[in-house]
């Protein structure tokens, strides 16, 4: 596997954990490379002043990926718990071609 691309991926599981309030990130690997997951429970407030910084963390560790995004899932669903993934990856370089 290529370094560059292991410091990468541990980089942006280490953001996503420091963000997510201490979660533990969950790494996976795809067809070219690697997914990186953290489970996150949604503040009371989105203005809540630490659910904004760690937003903007998230996003910080996501511009270190090729390819991102999240789910969610409201509180009904969930014991009144709002809950939501995050989600980053990162992917081998496609080889040049002639």
């Amino acid at each position: 596997m290529n370094d560059a691309l292991r410091q990468r991926t541990w980089e942006i599981a280490e953001r996503l954990s420091r963000a997510g309030g201490g979660g533990e990130a969950r790494l996976t690997t795809i067809a070219d490379g690697f997914r990186i997951e953290l489970s996150a429970i949604r503040p009371d407030g989105p203005d809540d002043p630490p659910a904004v910084l760690a937003a903007l963390a998230a996003l910080a560790a996501f511009a270190l990926g090729d390819r991102w995004g999240h789910s969610y899932s409201p509180a009904f669903r969930n014991n009144g718990v709002a809950r939501e993934i995050v989600w980053s990856e990162v992917h081998h370089p496609a080889p040049l071609r002639d």
